[in-house]
């Protein structure tokens, strides 16, 4: 069976749950690369193990030389002082080998003599999802796949974690928290935390504020950047070209990033010239499916001069970040990413 985190823990804190003292499933299979995410899951499963009596639990974490017989091991022994054992396995890797893959089947088709086993792994590509494995974990007991949400869906998971907190928030305050702490889970369940102690509950909060008790908190990659230029979202390519540089991103890290989509973008642009219809010239230049929108979008925003002051840009960028021509590294960047969201700087714009 697979749930969503939030409808587990739902569950697992439910009343009508601890009143009919509902046992746990024999095994959980917790996926994700948000630790704040992951852990709550955990969390709630360790407390809901101790309300039924379960006080004994077991941690283990398999990186090389681990024994998996010291797992079979335990769940063999029987708990001499508690209604069975919470036993957690936590793989390093998504990808357990085959001897893990082994153990895991195995753990799944025995009974769990009042033992429940947590396996904790990374976030399951579609894959490794479909494995043996993964297939016979989820068939015993119960797959909770955590997923981090996008910055489109940030905004309706902070207000689902404001009203657990008892308050509310109005839209505009929910767009400036998300934009605050985008790429930092952990950073805004600490503000709406903090927020829960500065005002009393049933607040309703206005953007006013949250401007006001909320710190700058979003961490940003470089992928996040090439996709917000992409899209032509120049105000967010530009929040996170800041926030790259005042986290200490490498200049040239952050070059090959818009060198690559530039260069795919021009590809793609070329492609179209030659009477290929945008979705073919994008699929041509070897995008991937679940990227061709973000780059045909792009491609509107370019006309064929566009292009090429963006492959200029783009060399530009290139000499000065590399040092072989005079100017600011992180102002080549910044109109090297206003060139690939289709808004090229004029003068005096610069950072």
């Amino acid at each position: 069976m697979k749930l969503k985190p939030e409808k587990l823990i739902e569950q697992l804190a439910g009343p009508a749950a601890a009143a009919a003292g509902r046992p746990l499933a024999p095994v959980y299979l917790i996926s994700g690369d948000e630790p704040l995410l992951v852990n709550e899951v955990v969390d709630a499963l360790r407390a809901a193990a101790l309300r039924r009596g379960c006080e004994e639990r077991e941690s283990h974490v398999v990186e090389r030389g681990f024994s998996w017989e010291q797992v079979t091991g335990s769940l063999r022994n029987l708990s001499l002082f508690s209604a069975g054992k919470l036993v957690e396995i936590r793989l390093t890797t998504a990808t357990p080998g085959d001897e893990g893959s082994r153990q895991m089947r195995e753990i799944a088709g025995r009974a769990a003599d009042g033992n429940t086993v947590v396996i904790v792994t990374p976030a399951l590509k579609s894959k490794i999802a479909s494995s043996a494995w993964v297939t016979a974990l989820t068939a015993a007991g119960v797959w909770v796949e955590t997923r981090v949400p996008g910055l489109g869906e940030l905004p309706d998971w902070i207000a689902r974690r404001f009203r657990v907190a008892g308050l509310s928030c109005d839209p505009e305050g929910l767009e400036l928290l998300a934009g605050r702490v985008e790429g930092n889970l952990l950073a805004a369940q600490q503000e709406i935390h903090k927020l829960a102690l500065l005002y009393p509950a049933g607040t309703s909060l206005t953007a006013v504020q949250i401007r006001a008790a909320v710190g700058d908190g979003a961490r940003y990659d470089v992928f996040q950047l090439g996709d917000a230029a992409l899209a032509g979202d120049v105000e967010r390519a530009v929040r996170v070209l800041g926030g790259l540089r005042e986290e200490g991103t490498a200049a040239a890290l952050v070059l090959w990033s818009l060198m690559r989509e530039a260069l795919v973008l021009v590809d793609a642009g070329v492609r179209a010239s030659r009477d290929s219809t945008p979705q073919r010239a994008v699929q041509g230049a070897g995008v991937w499916q679940s990227r061709t929108d973000l780059y045909v979008r792009a491609l509107r925003n370019h006309k064929a001069g566009g292009l090429r002051r963006l492959l200029r840009m783009a060399g530009r960028a290139d000499q000065i970040v590399k040092g072989q021509r005079s100017g600011e590294p992180w102002n080549a960047l910044l109109e090297l990413t206003m060139a690939l969201a289709g808004r090229p700087l004029r003068g005096g714009e610069l950072l």
